[in-house]
């Protein structure tokens, strides 16, 4: 049986965080492009918005991990 590595949960948690916000930053500068009549304005704000919501989900993850490994010691 494998144990579970908090330290090693809150890194892969902290690189897949990078890697939304990547997405997320590199969405906002293609829809900054366009002119906001755009039809592919709606659907890059969509898939920011989903970027977004899974961010903070992350987010939320990575304190709690990070509070875990503190009160661990």
């Amino acid at each position: 049986m494998q144990t579970i590595d908090p330290r090693e949960d809150l890194q892969a948690t902290q690189t897949s965080i990078k890697k939304d916000a990547e997405q997320v930053k590199t969405l906002e500068d293609e829809k900054g492009a366009l002119d906001p009549t755009d039809p592919r304005v709606e659907q890059i704000s969509e898939r920011a918005v989903d970027l977004t919501a899974a961010l903070q989900a992350k987010a939320a993850a990575e304190h709690e991990l990070s509070k875990e490994i503190q009160e661990a010691g």
